[in-house]
């Protein structure tokens, strides 16, 4: 089972990418496959595209080895149209799951092979930050009745980000609100109804009283997650 005490940071998250596919044009002539332990690729034709994982196509890159065919959703009529619908709606729109994470190893090892590279890193830059400012608007709504936070369509860098601010913020919350308060929780699948007191001992659990220390911590925690941050963890 996912924990979610457990996140994964930027440098974990672009480790993961390496497993998504992308078109390459090679240079050079292979005509055995190469084989590892997630599959075999090849063999390689001059100017014959052909499907790798990323982590091969940035090696041969790097190599001067292929050309790597840029992505649709990295094209500047896709992320224009992106960038206005992020901007007239409320929700986020659906991207790549690693848009973040593709797109910066991209920019970094074949910025050649990307067609009005300033423009499509701005557009870029520009998404991220008009969804980061949406995510926050989000996490605003948090009140002592929250017992989860539901935002669709986050890329896994966004979730992972979020999620140690979101968890925290949500324990801290129940925390000064519901000090000394019989809580009921709510149920999942398979599980009996519980009833948890703050105030006893007997099958319960301990909490904090409310003090001016998790009044400051939750304000912190929500403060915490802003488009500047969110930058930060990124680089």
């Amino acid at each position: 089972m996912y924990n979610l005490q457990n996140n994964f940071n930027p440098q974990e998250t672009e480790f993961l990418s390496g497993d998504e596919p992308i078109k390459i044009i090679p240079n050079f002539t292979l005509n055995q496959k190469l084989v590892f332990l997630n599959g075999e690729y090849g063999p390689f034709q001059p100017s014959i595209p052909i499907e790798v994982p990323l982590w091969l196509a940035l090696t041969l890159r790097r190599q001067e080895k292929c050309q790597i065919t840029i992505p649709v959703w990295l094209s500047i009529e896709f992320l224009q149209d992106i960038l206005k619908e992020e901007k007239s709606r409320k929700k986020l729109s659906k991207l790549h799951p690693y848009f973040s994470e593709i797109s910066a190893q991209l920019f970094e090892h074949a910025p050649n092979d990307i067609n009005d590279f300033e423009k499509v890193r701005t557009l870029v830059e520009d998404i991220w930050n008009v969804r980061a400012s949406k995510i926050r608007e989000g996490i605003k709504d948090i009140t002592n009745t929250t017992y989860c936070l539901s935002i669709s369509d986050l890329t896994v860098m966004e979730r992972e980000l979020l999620k140690p601010y979101a968890t925290s913020a949500l324990k801290n919350i129940w925390l000064i609100f519901n000090s000394g308060k019989p809580i009921k929780r709510p149920n999942f699948p398979n599980q009996p109804e519980t009833t948890t007191n703050t105030n006893t001992n007997t099958n319960t659990i301990e909490e904090e009283p409310l003090i001016e220390k998790e009044q400051e911590t939750t304000k912190r925690t929500l403060r915490k997650f802003t488009t500047e941050d969110m930058e930060t963890e990124q680089n």
